[in-house]
């Protein structure tokens, strides 16, 4: 899932390289996807939640989409629960995706509020003050 034509072209022909078979490349919207309830197995997802000014619908539609025992795996950036909200606009300057990272405890929290269980955040890597590039999974019971 895209929102841009271009980024599902080149996914297509990554597949079409790889001789994926099994993959299925849509255009829309994270925070409303274009898929039935329950129709997902696995949600992969490479940093792109920080850009949502919506996160809340974001996890919500990843819980609606999913099947019962589905799973979500998220590569995104997250800050310190405790990194002062100056410094997050400081280095937003500078990298532009940090605005809209979560805090450790929010990511855990809004996958709760959408049902998520065995929520799991792991730092992969700090780059540069309290601004961590993140794993995050997490599983529809």
């Amino acid at each position: 899932l895209d929102m841009t034509p271009e980024m599902n072209d080149l996914a297509r022909r990554n597949a079409s390289e790889a001789n994926a078979t099994n993959v299925e490349f849509l255009q829309g919207d994270i925070e409303v996807i274009p898929l039935p309830d329950a129709s997902v197995d696995v949600i992969i997802s490479n940093c792109v939640i920080n850009l949502s000014t919506d996160k809340p619908a974001v996890f919500a539609e990843m819980h609606r989409v999913l099947r019962n025992g589905g799973r979500i795996g998220i590569s995104d950036v997250v800050v310190d629960n405790d990194l002062d909200p100056a410094l997050i606009v400081e280095q937003a300057a500078r990298i532009g995706c940090i605005a809209g990272a979560l805090t450790f405890d929010a990511y855990q929290q809004q996958l709760t509020n959408a049902g998520f269980t065995e929520i799991t955040l792991s730092s992969t890597h700090e780059f540069g003050e309290g601004l961590h590039s993140a794993i995050i999974r997490a599983t529809k019971e």
